[in-house]
């Protein structure tokens, strides 16, 4: 996809992309720890949460969905900021 944008206009969208990515990569670390307090609490990776969950052999507790969604949402936002990086390397 090509965008059009005016020469004037690249310093602050650049700038934009860059707190972005500044935003996101926080918003990771908080997730991160967020994780590890599970994996440290159930003492298991969260691969190995994750296969469970799937399978059904590790229950319906509310921490198991939160951690799942923790993860869920950890995926989203780490694709975003790889987008986010390749529209400023490749610009």
């Amino acid at each position: 996809m090509n965008i059009a944008i005016s020469e004037d206009a690249v310093p602050i969208v650049r700038d934009s992309i860059n707190r972005e990515i500044i935003l996101l990569e926080s918003k990771i670390n908080l997730l991160n720890s967020e994780i590890k307090l599970f994996e440290e609490k159930y003492n298991m990776t969260s691969s190995e949460f994750k296969k469970k969950f799937d399978r059904g052999d590790i229950g319906d507790s509310q921490d198991f969905f939160e951690w799942w969604g923790l993860k869920k949402g950890l995926s989203i936002i780490e694709d975003r900021l790889n987008k986010a990086k390749a529209v400023i390397v490749h610009w």
